[in-house]
């Protein structure tokens, strides 16, 4: 009978590997990344535009080191939070009435996470659409969401991921806001946009563990 003897300093090793092949980096996006709502109302479309966005993408470590650049395979996680007073709307009182609407006193922060993907090639061979399922939080409430967000890779490894998500205010117990002394009255449904840039250097130095 062969007798097959493992010491501790193999288990060790085994447990190292295991841990290292779950490793998750996470890569920030770039600042040239940006979100923006647009809405209508009774006299006018509008939008506000989130002038701070905070976004982390979380890669499979070991998955995304043995390809070029972040592939579908090798995302796990995206999370994004944009402080509801960093909304700016340039049209009169508009601001002040959109923090009031959604709560920003109580819930300074507008959050999406993502739960679950799945990702298919598009057209062009450098793109992929991603149907993600997440979770978005507004004025304290939290919905479930799906959307379809492209992916594009660059030439230089940056990845740009776009996409835009329509909700209604009231799924969220927010009241429309109005401005103009009531005169301008909005539309209950939104639509969420966004544009995520992950660039190259970034993910690199996230693989490699830097800071």
């Amino acid at each position: 009978m062969t007798r097959i003897h493992i010491t501790s300093a193999a288990i060790v090793a085994l447990v190292a590997s295991m841990a290292g092949a779950q490793e998750v980096a996470k890569v920030p996006v770039s600042p040239e990344s940006r979100l923006w709502i647009d809405g209508t109302s009774n006299l006018h479309d509008w939008s506000c535009k989130a002038t701070e966005l905070n976004a982390t993408v979380e890669l499979d470590a070991s998955a995304a080191a043995r390809v070029a650049a972040a592939a579908p395979r090798a995302l796990k996680r995206v999370e994004v939070k944009v402080p509801v007073r960093s909304l700016k709307c340039n049209h009169g009182g508009m601001d002040g009435n959109v923090y009031k609407a959604l709560k920003a006193d109580e819930a300074p922060e507008i959050s999406y996470i993502m739960a679950t993907f799945d990702a298919n090639p598009a057209d062009g061979g450098e793109s992929f659409v991603v149907h993600a399922v997440g979770t978005l939080t507004i004025a304290g409430k939290q919905n479930k969401v799906d959307m379809d967000v492209t992916a594009t890779r660059l030439p230089d490894g940056t990845v740009k991921a776009t996409g835009a998500v329509p909700i209604k205010m009231t799924d969220y117990g927010i009241k429309p806001p109005t401005a103009i002394f009531g005169r301008l009255k909005t539309g209950d449904e939104v639509k969420v946009n966004f544009e995520l840039t992950v660039g190259a250097k970034a993910i690199a130095a996230a693989l490699s563990g830097e800071r």
